[in-house]
């Protein structure tokens, strides 16, 4: 809503085209714990919804989920050779929390956003695509993509306050409930269903057809 222009978009014409949870992120990236108006810029809606969420939370498991399908029947391994990695993922919860507590969301946006380039750059050094050409790197493609999934399932542990949809169906693929009340941890052995998307990118088209449909003049019952 412009209070200035004298505009507003309705929440009806918003949920015919976007999934809530864009428009939750979007805000909590940017609400700290002060007083003040918040804009709201659509190209930069579309722009941190494709960059944040689909493009670094959801690209994790959908680059591992693949390789643990066809090579392990989705089982997770145990076996963890960079422990330090899922370590600082651990270590960084309470601090995600204080800012939750503090209502400084955008604070604690950025640190999930953090540690989800870590995860992202970890799989791109290891390129698991690449081992899985050869058989006798079964194993360690097996420990990356495992890694990985239990990276993004703290990240959407993180994310659940703010993303309830999406989370939900994170929580479908990972078989875990992501409790918030649970001490986190890694997954272990353990099994994961099949992958299917959690969230799709967000389009302009879909922007536009929102505006189209403030604009058009109202219907008479």
């Amino acid at each position: 809503m412009s209070k200035s222009r004298g505009t507003f978009i309705r929440a009806r014409s918003y949920l015919e085209q976007m999934e809530p949870d864009y428009l939750r992120y979007y805000f909590a990236s940017r609400l700290g714990s002060g007083i003040g108006d918040l804009d709201l810029n659509l190209e930069d809606l579309v722009q941190k919804v494709n960059s944040d969420l689909v493009g670094k939370l959801v690209n994790i498991a959908s680059r591992c989920a693949g390789f643990l399908r066809r090579g392990h029947d989705n089982l997770l391994t145990a076996q963890c050779p960079w422990p330090a990695l899922p370590q600082a993922f651990l270590a960084a919860g309470p601090g995600i929390g204080d800012c939750y507590a503090g209502r400084d969301y955008a604070r604690a946006m950025r640190k999930i956003m953090e540690l989800a380039d870590q995860a992202n750059q970890f799989i791109n050094q290891e390129r698991p695509w690449e081992l899985a050409r050869e058989p006798q790197h079964r194993e360690r493609v097996w420990q990356i993509c495992s890694m990985g999934v239990n990276l993004f399932r703290l990240l959407a542990l993180y994310l659940q306050p703010v993303l309830p949809a999406t989370t939900a169906r994170a929580a479908d693929f990972l078989r875990d409930d992501l409790d918030w009340s649970r001490p986190p941890a890694l997954l272990g052995e353990h099994r994961i269903s099949d992958f299917r998307p959690l969230l799709k990118r967000l389009e302009t088209r879909q922007v536009e057809a929102m505006l189209a449909a403030e604009a058009a003049p109202a219907q008479k019952p």
